[in-house]
């Protein structure tokens, strides 16, 4: 089946929502499918991805998650290069991520009506807007964002990746039969257990003999990465020889500053972004693992990773959080600074307990949250709205 998908986001950027459309993008095209993305002029072309992308301005940089108006003006150009892409390739279904390529897809339906359209929703519109500070909520903006987001959802089959997103979404809808959770997924075969490699431990100044408690994800205070290292600065004072690595963008003097504030500095080694064909490398130096995302209804991908290398857990106890990990995470309450820092010391004090725990969570992801298993239900829906 031919598919066109659209992305309106600066793909490839080695962030959440990047890796799923990717991952996504693979494993569609094991199952025979033939995939074309139409994204924004900006990011980096991935090996084995087909890319279209549309002019973006050169002042135009944003690589990091969340809402811009620049993005917003972009739209309309994404657009042109969808429509022009339809009437020379002729796709078979159109899958569409995020709220604004579902607008995109819209759009396209009123010249292409016979062609399937799927909308692939990581989120809420409105949670998004309020947590990086573009509206507030219940302001009247806020409120009319929740008004075009019930609008939006309304239009296609929407596909999400958690129970809790599929709640909502069919809540708000009042319409159960036209949502999907697919669920996230992980390659088990490039995320998979290997021992500390040593070259990369050296390179970076470590012990070998020292605990290393690992983060990866956006460096942002919706992530929980402000809770997560006053938590440090706890388990610092208490574990006498522990570091922490932390990998991801953007923000990096903001908490690296906000760490020397805190006297962990010479604990913490930011490292930026990596490359993300490049993490199971890094990963391969963490002790355990912390998932501090706070928000209740947002996935959390880092975790399908941390689970497939046999990584014992820690995050916030959220309904997301539980679905993916089951009874193989260790969870600390919710925005809790002393309880997230007492679960870590816990997994630190008791490494035979948290590493038989690491080694559950790759049995879970193994029998039940593959990528190939992710592909096989996106491509039932397909088939269900091409009936």
């Amino acid at each position: 089946m031919k598919v066109l998908m659209i992305a309106p986001t600066p793909f490839f950027a080695d962030r959440g929502a990047h890796t799923q459309i990717y991952e996504e993008i693979v494993a569609l095209e094991k199952l025979g499918h033939n995939v074309l993305l139409c994204t924004y002029g900006l990011g980096r072309d991935v090996s084995g991805v087909q890319i279209k992308r549309c002019w973006v301005p050169k002042y135009y940089k944003k690589l990091s998650a969340g809402p811009s108006y620049t993005k917003v003006l972009l739209l309309p150009v994404l657009a042109f290069l969808v429509l022009r892409t339809v009437q020379r390739e002729h796709p078979q279904i159109i899958h569409a991520h995020l709220h604004e390529g579902a607008v995109i897809a819209k759009f396209c339906h009123l010249f292409y009506p016979h062609i399937p359209i799927v909308a692939d929703i990581q989120g809420s519109l409105v949670g998004e807007c309020v947590q990086h500070g573009f509206v507030k909520r219940g302001s009247i903006p806020c409120r009319a964002l929740g008004l075009l987001e019930k609008k939006i959802l309304s239009w296609f089959p929407v596909i999400t990746q958690s129970a809790t997103m599929l709640e909502n979404f069919t809540s708000l809808l009042n319409d159960d039969k036209n949502v999907f959770n697919v669920l996230d997924g992980v390659d088990v075969d490039r995320f998979k257990p290997q021992v500390t490699n040593l070259e990369l431990l050296e390179e970076l100044e470590m012990n070998e003999q020292t605990p290393r408690v690992f983060f990866m994800g956006l460096l942002e205070e919706y992530q929980g990465v402000d809770i997560m290292l006053q938590s440090f600065q706890i388990v610092a004072s208490h574990v006498e020889k522990v570091e922490f690595i932390i990998v991801g963008y953007p923000n990096i003097t903001k908490y690296r500053q906000i760490a020397k504030d805190l006297g962990i500095e010479s604990r913490c080694h930011f490292l930026g972004r990596i490359n993300y064909f490049d993490i199971p490398r890094y990963l391969s130096l963490a002790t355990l693992a912390v998932a501090p995302k706070i928000s209740l209804t947002e996935g959390d991908g880092k975790l399908y990773n941390y689970m497939a290398m046999a990584i014992p857990t820690i995050a916030f106890d959220r309904p997301v959080s539980r679905e993916i990990l089951g009874e193989t995470g260790i969870y600390a309450d919710l925005k809790s600074v002393s309880d997230l820092a007492k679960k870590i010391q816990f997994a630190l004090e008791n490494p035979d307990e948290a590493k038989k725990m690491g080694l559950l969570a790759r049995d879970r992801v193994v029998e039940n949250l593959t990528w190939e298993q992710v592909g096989k239900r996106i491509e039932m829906v397909y088939e269900s709205i091409r009936d």
